[in-house]
């Protein structure tokens, strides 16, 4: 158990650090879910256009 509360100063830098480090470990993950992300738009898109020329 922690004696004493860490200090807000260190605190910040320690959370830039962790964001950093869960990049790095996680940046396949986060590839895989970007490009998913980009296939649920395009679809969308695609049937957007479709929609609008059978309409016209």
């Amino acid at each position: 158990m922690q004696s004493e509360l860490p200090k807000p100063h260190n605190n910040e830098s320690y959370r830039a650090f962790e964001f950093s480090e869960f990049i790095q470990e996680n940046w396949v993950y986060l590839g895989i879910v970007l490009i998913m992300i980009y296939i649920v738009v395009m679809y969308a898109k695609i049937l957007r256009d479709r929609k609008k020329n059978r309409d016209n």
